[in-house]
């Protein structure tokens, strides 16, 4: 479905979130305001000054894409019964785990030994799922939301309680890319949830930089893990898969 309107809504947004109006884009394209106010009634943009804008306003095109996306209405929880189905099957669980870092099918294929019809599979599976919207020629549009979470003490969460958390933990974190950090002492319950709250503030830069870390090229990405502790490394049924 084309996406354009949505697009040129979101740009509007935008103008009106940075205080620029119609005189003052006119201004900026040479144009008069009556023929900005047609553009935008009419929503029709040519690329060339799209690009004009997003200059004005500091932006990409694809920073437009990104903020439409994210207006989007999208899940920020599974069932339960979705969890179990993911846990019970490593490859749909290494599939969702790609998809959601926002790899393509392309980048699954090259990086891991599954064949092409188990790869559709998968990501049929998470459509039906409501995880992603599987797209013609198999591209993937992502439909959980950065509020997304899973259940507690449900089947995601005691699986890696189970199969993760002690092999992740165990690691010497001796890298400079590495840090687990220790500390002990006595603190008051308002100290303690002052300490959530930062905590909690870490999660959100952690998924600030997975979003802006996708303009990124895929060669300059690295599976990471953060509890309260971070390094380079992956589920060891994920890695029996690697090519």
């Amino acid at each position: 479905m084309a996406r354009s309107p949505q697009i040129i809504d979101t740009l509007k947004a935008e103008l009106r979130a940075q205080g620029i109006n119609y005189r003052q884009l006119a201004s900026h394209l040479n144009l008069s305001e009556s023929t900005i106010k047609h553009m935008f009634s009419s929503k029709n943009f040519s690329l060339k000054r799209l690009d004009k804008i997003c200059e004005l306003l500091g932006l990409e095109l694809t920073d437009l894409v990104s903020k439409l996306e994210a207006s989007e209405l999208k899940i920020d929880q599974l069932s339960i019964e979705n969890e179990k189905r993911l846990v019970s099957d490593i490859p749909l669980l290494l599939v969702a785990y790609c998809v959601t870092s926002h790899w393509t099918m392309e980048d699954i294929l090259n990086k891991y030994n599954l064949s092409e019809p188990e790869c559709i599979r998968c990501l049929v599976q998470l459509d039906r799922m409501k995880i992603i919207e599987l797209l013609p020629e198999n591209r993937i549009k992502l439909l959980i939301s950065n509020n997304f979470q899973w259940h507690h003490n449900g089947p995601i969460e005691r699986f890696f309680r189970q199969e993760v958390q002690q092999r992740f933990l165990n690691g010497a974190f001796a890298g400079e890319d590495e840090l687990r950090l220790v500390k002990i002492g006595d603190l008051s319950d308002k100290s303690i949830m002052q300490l959530i709250e930062r905590i909690k503030g870490v999660g959100g830069l952690y998924e600030e930089l997975t979003q802006e870390d996708r303009k990124q090229a895929f060669s300059k990405r690295f599976g990471t893990s953060m509890v309260l502790a971070i390094r380079k490394w992956e589920f060891q049924a994920f890695a029996a898969y690697q090519k």
